[in-house]
């Protein structure tokens, strides 16, 4: 737990702050009086933040050229900022991101006497399961040995972050992220079944949250969180066709009844990776992708709740949101 004087402005950097996740962090802290420099690549999605928000142009991987601009007694670092790859031609570069850009902002951290740093990791940690299991903090972390670069590289980030010393850090571990705001994760699978051209429903399933709970939790933790824990952060757990069926009839429309066995979609994640190695395109479904989207868990996010004042919303509101936010961005 990290106690701070009340009349002190609390300064902090967010790595990935163009990102989902990280413009609402952005958004919420400012909102709570934060003063927040944001870590962006990009000057044109960097204007998408707002003007209270304190723009730092520069890469995780190349600290040494923002460092300068950073200013002293920053009292937390909110690191959201990975590479979220499920295709084997990009696992090299996915792993200089995850691994040195984590390496990078622990450095940055100890240099500079940062007083709490916060990792936004993933509940793939903790492996992907064939059978519906109920995760929980205290379970292995056997994503170490996923093929799933991905899942292997946000699991040995973890433990670089634990491994640090003089560090006082803690894991967020969130869950199925949704709401108003996406425009690439799950808004994608919504257009498809607005579009009715959603081929297939996927066969896992897994714990939805709002985004802006997520965000409301991680600021949550640097106050309360304990150092060297991990905390899931948890919703609703739902199957993918209770989903797709939520989605439907929110958007009044007819979903697919087909849901493709899982053995028969990673036959065809394997045809078009193939294809890929010749035609060096990207595939639609990789053997990591349809992994992850067959993964069976469900996450009641206690120790969150308990430990923090984690809250989270219906997921019906979120859903609602997300829909009016996709209608106003035309997206859907």
């Amino acid at each position: 737990m990290t106690t701070i004087s009340s009349n002190h402005q609390l300064k902090a950097l967010v790595t990935g702050a163009t990102g989902f996740l990280g413009k609402h962090l952005c958004q919420q802290l400012t909102e709570l009086g934060w003063q927040v420099y944001a870590l962006c690549r990009s000057n044109e999605k960097a204007k998408e933040l707002g003007a209270e928000v304190n723009i730092i142009k520069g890469d995780i991987l190349a600290t040494d050229k923002f460092a300068s601009q950073l200013p002293q007694q920053l009292d937390a670092i909110f690191h959201t900022a990975a590479s979220t790859n499920t295709w084997y031609k990009n696992n090299a570069i996915q792993t200089v991101t995850n691994l040195q850009g984590t390496k990078n902002m622990l450095n940055l951290a100890i240099d500079n006497q940062v007083k709490r740093y916060i990792q936004i990791s993933s509940v793939v940690v903790f492996g992907i399961h064939t059978q519906l299991s109920n995760i929980t903090e205290d379970m292995s972390k056997s994503g170490s040995n996923s093929f799933i670069n991905y899942v292997k590289t946000k699991t040995a980030s973890e433990k670089m972050v634990l491994e640090t010393q003089g560090l006082d850090a803690v894991i967020i571990n969130p869950t199925h992220i949704v709401g108003p705001g996406d425009k690439h994760n799950w808004a994608r699978l919504i257009k498809m079944i607005a579009n009715k051209k959603l081929p297939s429903i996927p066969n896992g399933s897994g714990s939805f949250v709002d985004v802006r709970d997520v965000v409301a939790g991680i600021i949550m933790a640097f106050h309360q969180g304990k150092k060297g824990e991990n905390y899931l952060l948890g919703g609703t757990d739902l199957n993918f066709k209770q989903f797709v069926h939520k989605v439907a009839d929110k958007l009044k429309v007819k979903p697919t009844s087909v849901q493709l066995p899982t053995f028969l979609l990673k036959v065809l994640a394997f045809i078009k990776n193939t294809v890929s190695r010749i035609n060096n395109k990207e595939p639609d479904i990789t053997p990591e992708s349809v992994a992850l989207i067959s993964d069976l868990y469900a996450c009641d996010a206690v120790k969150a709740r308990k430990e923090l004042g984690y809250q989270t919303r219906e997921f019906d509101s979120t859903l609602d949101d997300t829909i009016e936010f996709l209608q106003t961005e035309r997206i859907i």
